[in-house]
């Protein structure tokens, strides 16, 4: 039997009731706690050990129900976030009670129970106190059982000042005014759940009337100054839990269900049985301001919040390495929700989008299996990756597509049955779903889950052009392939030379198989419909004759080749003349996400370039995108019409490449014209262009614009137009507009929640990487203690664009990591210092050809 880390508790003492009782002071930033909390003893112990970290636990009691009570002493173990309960006469198995006093901060950090301060757009102000917890920061807030698998109820008590509402997961039972100007509010107990679930929100939160949905009351919430936005959440909110329910045919498993949004909020969203808290972005919104990505971005988290309350809430994972049957499950399942909303967004086109993310992270040497050993908590934060939701969610819809949709709902549905309110592992899945389909899916798809990477599909033709050849092998941008086997679900779609077009499937379990064609294929498409999580490497016969079939693919299958292409560039696998030739050919393309994959390339083009191949790169950006745009124009006759949402986005795309990095004079003198209109209430902008003109603005802009953008996001009126002109803000290409931009991510204007990802948008460029690395360096010190610290990595996610910064840069920023290493998200900084490498590998292989590739392709 293995020894138990330090760092995992000791199973002799468990809990199974908490009875808390919170009093916060938001003056003072502070607050004081009881905890009365029911526990088992399962061996005689004189120690009780539980988690506590930032805590001063004031008296310790254990009692036994029969009324026998003695005092414990407290001791800590900071290092491992522990306090020790040392009692006099050990505790003999049975049950008792722990009676705990305890004060602690509300931090600035976004984590544990912390402080938010809130602006209404009348110039009002005040502090709300909320609690984030995932993945282990409940031990800030109270001494717990902080580990997923050690379920209790909870039974909270929030004491807050009178006018202020005070919530948390479970329904209000009472509320009594003290005499004191404080209000006590008991909550009802929760189900049985775990430590990283539980939540609260104190503050002058105003909610809507509760909306009955299958019986369940649900809410919005917001701080004062944002009612009017809350409309779309609710909406999404009750499509969200009515279809959910429906789709797992189980009952929904709290008492109500609301949904806050919080000032200051680290994470997107989080899932707190019975109170989800948001970012105010993620919850609050305009419909008559918003682009439909921004519409969208609210309808899908809420969904997949939503989600979460029967995948991780109800049923959760045992501990942080099975975190994707979580986060996996809800990705998968909010596309389906948002599917079933609006159909006409097309999601699972957009999703091509998160796949290729996924598979760019997942073609590293760095990268990690989706169900991956996690030790000591601060590990944990590796996990919330694309490799967990975006690969995860991949290979969900990959086995959904091979069991078929029945099977497949049926086999959730037995495991969320056998396992609610209690803890699951990979294996139960797989277990669930091979006895609701008769498949054999642990064989099939274990390995999608349990090693690291994914194949490379090469496709050959025979000599005699009979048949066809696929080898698997695993694909990496850099060093050289190992000997791993996936068994790759193969769907392949192919037309013979007399124009039928046939369909054919195989479990690609070897190394090679061989399949039989009809005839001489005029082309074929390996990964029909994109959803296979794999890639496709052609021939150069059958990728030529592929290229000239475009018509014969659809939006997802294209955006699929695009991607690949790209990344058999990158990898060395085809020439850089390949992905070139097909973007030229996809100059008619209208799909936005196409596009978006098109304009990614272009986009690291600019950055690995050299100096004098900029005016080429720009110049050949502007005449592949002048057809598309000539046809789909600005769309002023849109403005306050039903549009196409679909190409709402083209058009943003559009305008985003030609101005920004195309530097289409005309476009940016539009965009100039088109941000004058609107402020001078001429005109009004579009919705679906105001971000795209905001970063256009930016990229042609001096000193007067940067003032402009900047005011804009000072006087902004919702979520969404902060976000749009603060980040517009990373876009100015001279020094000293770059400098004051990156002084802005440091001052008190722009919140800690923001300020990483300000950063890394200079970062990211190539006018302003070296700069903003400069400034990482000499504020290092006060990034890591101000900024929150899930937030941190994500600047230096933007690290790879170094390689455009020329001269001792990189290995300036390399050695730099060397002596600063990163404790939470140590895997995603060593991945961009992967990418870095990448990016300067492919620098060395381009550069000097760029403007020669381009003219062949013009």
């Amino acid at each position: 039997m293995s020894e138990r880390p330090p760092y995992r508790l000791p199973r002799d003492v468990l809990p199974e009731h908490y009875a808390l009782v919170f009093e916060p002071d938001l003056a003072s930033a502070s607050f004081r706690g009881e905890a009365t909390v029911d526990v088992r003893v399962l061996a005689s112990t004189s120690q009780v050990v539980l988690n506590a970290a930032e805590l001063d636990i004031s008296e310790a009691r254990a009692s036994a129900h029969e009324g026998d009570e003695q005092e414990a002493a407290v001791s800590y173990r900071p290092e491992e976030e522990q306090a020790v309960l040392s009692l006099r006469s050990p505790l003999e198995p049975g049950r008792y009670q722990l009676h705990l006093r305890f004060s602690g901060k509300l931090n600035d950090l976004l984590r544990g129970f912390y402080r938010s301060r809130w602006r209404s757009p009348d110039g009002s102000s005040g502090w709300v106190a909320a609690t984030h917890f995932e993945s282990t920061e409940a031990r800030r807030a109270f001494p717990c059982w902080d580990e997923p698998d050690l379920k209790a109820t909870f039974g909270v008590t929030l004491i807050a000042d009178e006018g202020l509402t005070a919530l948390s997961n479970a329904q209000e039972i009472s509320s009594e005014s003290l005499g004191n100007g404080k209000r006590r509010t008991t909550f009802a107990d929760t189900v049985k759940m775990s430590t990283y679930l539980v939540a609260m929100a104190v503050g002058p939160f105003e909610l809507t009337s509760p909306k009955m949905v299958d019986g369940v009351p649900l809410r919005i919430g917001s701080v004062p100054g944002r009612g009017a936005l809350r409309g779309l959440a609710e909406e999404a909110a009750a499509h969200a839990l009515s279809f959910l329910r429906g789709y797992f045919d189980m009952p929904y498993p709290g008492d109500k269900l609301d949904h806050i949004a919080v000032p200051d909020f680290a994470a997107g969203a989080m899932e707190n049985l019975g109170l989800v808290t948001y970012r105010e972005a993620a919850l609050l919104v305009d419909p008559e301001r918003a682009s439909q990505a921004e519409l969208q971005r609210v309808v899908s988290v809420v969904a997949h919040e939503t989600a979460h309350m029967w995948f991780g809430d109800l049923v959760t994972m045992r501990w942080w390495d099975g975190i994707w049957l979580n986060e996996a499950f809800a990705t998968f399942m909010e596309l389906l929700t948002t599917d079933a909303y609006k159909p006409e967004w097309e999601v699972w086109t957009s999703f091509g989008a998160d796949r290729a993310r996924a598979l760019a992270t997942d073609g590293l040497r760095s990268t990690r299996a989706i169900e991956h050993p996690v030790g000591r908590p601060e590990e944990a934060d590796d996990m919330f990756d694309e490799i967990t939701y975006d690969k995860g969610a991949c290979v969900l819809r990959m086995i959904e597509r091979y069991l078929g949709e029945d099977s497949f709902r049926r086999g959730i549905h037995l495991y969320l049955d056998r396992h609610h309110h209690a803890n699951a592992a990979t294996t139960d899945l797989w277990d669930a779903l091979e006895i609701a389909s008769g498949e054999p899916v642990r064989a099939t798809m274990g390995t999608w889950v349990s090693q690291p990477g994914h194949p490379l599909v090469t496709v050959e033709l025979s000599t005699d052009r009979s048949s066809l050849q696929l080898s698997q092998r695993h694909f990496l941008f850099q060093g050289a392939p190992g000997d791993r086997l996936w068994v790759v679900p193969v769907t392949l779609r192919y037309a013979t030379a007399d124009g039928t077009v046939r369909h054919h499937q195989l479990l690609l379990d070897k190394r090679s198989a061989v399949v039989p064609l009809a005839g001489e294929p005029a082309w074929v498409l390996v990964n029909e419909g994109a959803w296979g999580t794999y890639r496709a490497h052609y021939c150069d016969s059958l990728r030529q004759r592929l290229f000239a079939a475009l018509g014969q693919l659809d939006a997802r299958e294209r955006l699929g080749l695009v991607n690949d292409t790209w990344a058999g560039a990158i990898a060395g696998l085809v020439s850089l003349s390949d992905p070139v030739r097909l973007w030229s050919l996809l100059q008619a393309d209208r799909d936005p996400d196409v596009w978006g994959a098109i304009a990614a390339g272009l986009g690291l083009l600019e950055v690995v370039a050299n100096e004098d191949e900029l005016p080429a790169l720009r110049r050949w950006a502007r005449q592949l995108a002048a057809s598309a745009f000539a046809d789909v124009g600005w769309g002023d006759e849109e403005v306050g019409t039903g549009h196409n949402p679909r190409l709402a986005r083209l058009r943003a795309r559009l305008v985003t490449l030609l101005g920004a990095l195309g530097a289409d004079p005309e476009v940016r003198a539009q965009a100039r014209q088109r941000l004058d209109d609107a402020d001078a209430r001429r005109s009004p902008m579009h919705p679906d262009l105001a971000t795209a003109i905001a970063q256009v603005v930016a990229a042609g802009g001096a000193e007067p614009e940067w003032e402009r953008l900047y005011a804009h996001y000072k006087d902004a009126a919702n979520p969404q137009d902060e976000v749009r002109y603060l980040h517009a803000l990373a876009g100015f290409s001279q020094p000293e507009l770059i400098q004051r931009t990156l002084e802005l991510a440091l001052s008190d204007e722009v919140r800690t929640q923001d300020a990483p990802y300000l950063v890394a948008g200079v970062l990211g460029r190539r006018e302003g990487c070296a700069l903003a690395w400069q400034v990482i360096e000499a504020n290092w010190d006060h990034m890591t203690a101000h900024w929150p610290p899930s937030s941190f990595h994500r600047m230096l996610e933007l690290l790879p664009a170094l390689a455009g910064a020329g001269g001792d840069w990189p290995a300036r920023a390399t050695a730099w990591l060397d002596s600063h290493p990163v404790l939470r998200g140590e895997r995603k900084v060593a991945q961009a210092r992967e990418r870095l490498g990448i990016n300067l590998a492919l620098r060395q292989r381009v550069a000097g050809q760029l403007a020669t590739v381009l003219g062949r392709s013009a």
